[in-house]
């Protein structure tokens, strides 16, 4: 009876933790591609997340326009949205021998920025999914969700378009942009689940 009650419980807090998370991503996302805050989507994002950021950005933690603290912020609600996902259960792998071996304290961490990074990828692959879609449909163009998402994807699409020559109005950019998405995710998350399992 017990796991029938903590059930609808874990989910609702996965949830919350999912979306707070996700609105911290938006922000890293808007700081690293420059977006502009005049959109309303964007002033929702940023007045939801202001409040913790001016609370943990008492010591600032800048490389170039990577804001540390919203990584670390993003990591740690990873972690515990997984933790929670798993039962409260340390994060870990299987070894060959099938025994469930758990992470030292910061290969909980590595592990965490792993899934963080996947949990970015995850969601520009959807936003040049949500772009492409949004240019076919001329009458929701002016959307400002549709106008944010062209902001965050344009420049990721801008170095794409200087190596590619002129097409004749056909734009490749967003599907080579998932490509490198793709590749990322294959190249970057396993050799991150790697160095969690060996620190």
């Amino acid at each position: 009876m017990e796991a029938y009650a903590s059930k609808p419980i874990i989910f609702l807090l996965i949830t919350i933790i999912g979306f707070i998370q996700f609105l911290f991503i938006l922000r890293f996302l808007f700081e690293v591609t420059r977006v502009s805050y005049n959109n309303p989507v964007s002033q929702l994002v940023v007045k939801a997340t202001n409040p913790a950021l001016l609370l943990f950005r008492t010591i600032p933690l800048y490389i170039g326009r990577f804001d540390l603290m919203i990584i670390i912020l993003i990591t740690a609600l990873t972690i515990l949205k997984i933790y929670i996902a798993q039962g409260f259960i340390s994060l870990g792998y299987f070894d060959i021998n099938g025994i469930f071996v758990e992470y030292s304290l910061s290969g909980n961490f590595i592990a965490g920025l792993g899934w963080a990074i996947r949990e970015v990828l995850n969601i520009l692959w959807y936003a040049v999914i949500i772009g492409v879609i949004g240019s076919w449909l001329t009458a929701y163009n002016s959307h400002p969700l549709f106008s944010l998402i062209d902001e965050i994807c344009d420049p990721l699409y801008k170095p794409i378009r200087n190596i590619l020559p002129d097409m004749s109005g056909i734009d490749l950019s967003p599907i080579i942009l998932l490509v490198v998405l793709n590749l990322l995710y294959l190249i970057i998350l396993p050799a991150i689940a790697y160095l969690a399992e060996n620190v």
